[in-house]
């Protein structure tokens, strides 16, 4: 699956950024849900999880075909048997935007339900957590605590001549069969990896919530 997939396995192993999975109690979070069970918009952030003046701007659910156009490859269809064959089968996507300038240009926050649990720890720790990250992009790993059944953190700059360099700070973490990843972008320099951990774990409190009135 190229670098990608070799540089998160190799940083996962090496550092030990993917939680275990499931601890001495067993998963924290239900597997068995029907996949109509699972409401991705529900486990989302809400703009008032963010601090003042930042807007949601661009929430929507991508269906594997779409997500593949998301990618930047002239073979959409392959991008397509890719994310079947890694047992994706959708995800909820929320843009927030700050009203003026700041050390956060943008926040995402996405969850993407897979076919089971399996499938989903391999996209923590082998595919970028479903991010539509290029096979030469290099991740730099980041120590994250433990968040839901499973948590890893990278990030990654956006190199451009003649252009500030850009950095996504990423936070993700697994609940059953669902990843959920947290990504701020920011001038390099300004990173704030606490800041993104805290929107994790805001976001942990979503997902809770949500599949608590799912097995309800």
């Amino acid at each position: 699956m190229g670098t990608v997939r070799l540089l998160a396995g190799v940083l996962v192993l090496a550092l030990g950024l993917a939680a275990a999975g499931c601890g001495d109690d067993g998963p924290r979070y239900p597997t068995g849900l029907s996949d109509d069970a699972y409401d991705l918009e529900a486990m989302s952030l809400r703009a008032e999880d963010l601090p003042a003046g930042f807007e949601k701007q661009a929430p929507g659910e991508f269906l594997n075909e779409a997500w593949a156009n998301v990618f930047e490859t002239d073979d959409v269809e392959a991008k397509l048997r890719q994310l079947e064959a890694q047992g994706r089968l959708r995800n909820y996507v929320s843009l927030f935007g700050p009203a003026g300038l700041g050390p956060v240009l943008a926040v995402t926050a996405i969850s993407t339900l897979y076919t089971d649990e399996t499938a989903a720890q391999r996209s923590l720790e082998e595919f970028g957590c479903g991010l539509p990250l290029e096979n030469t992009v290099l991740l730099e790993p980041l120590l994250v605590p433990e968040i839901g059944d499973g948590a890893s953190g990278f990030m990654v700059r956006q190199f451009e001549e003649g252009n500030p360099t850009f950095v996504d700070t990423t936070v993700c973490f697994r609940t059953g069969r669902v990843i959920h990843a947290l990504q701020a972008t920011s001038v390099a320099g300004v990173e704030d990896v606490g800041f993104v951990i805290r929107l994790a774990e805001r976001m942990e409190e979503r997902v809770a919530a949500a599949l608590a009135d799912a097995g309800s």
